[in-house]
């Protein structure tokens, strides 16, 4: 099993970055996903893992693994990241805090 760690490292070696941008390239920037369910050429962006890490990581950098999405495409095909995106957001405005600056002024004698 891959941990979080362990996916977050790899998405930072020079490896995954020159696999990633192959396969961009071979997919000529274009999301696969959009192509395939309605014929339109939308850019991608990002580089989806058809097999996730979590279930192979031996087909990492497999280019038969890979394929390019939008990241529309990509956040539908990971509904799960969805959930933990929206916690984090909600959170993230709980933790915001309004800061309030009181001017008190000194009482002047004439």
């Amino acid at each position: 099993m891959v941990t979080i760690e362990q996916a977050k490292g790899f998405y930072k070696t020079i490896t995954w970055q020159k696999c990633r941008e192959y396969v961009l390239t071979r997919d000529l920037y274009l999301c696969q996903e959009c192509l395939r369910t309605t014929g339109h050429p939308i850019p991608a962006d990002t580089v989806h893992h058809i097999e996730h890490l979590r279930d192979n990581w031996e087909r990492r950098l497999d280019p038969a693994n890979l394929v390019s999405v939008c990241r529309t495409c990509h956040n539908r095909l990971h509904p799960e990241k969805k959930s933990k995106n929206i916690g984090r957001k909600k959170k993230q405005k709980k933790n915001k805090k309004i800061k309030v600056i009181e001017m008190n002024s000194n009482p002047e004698k004439f």
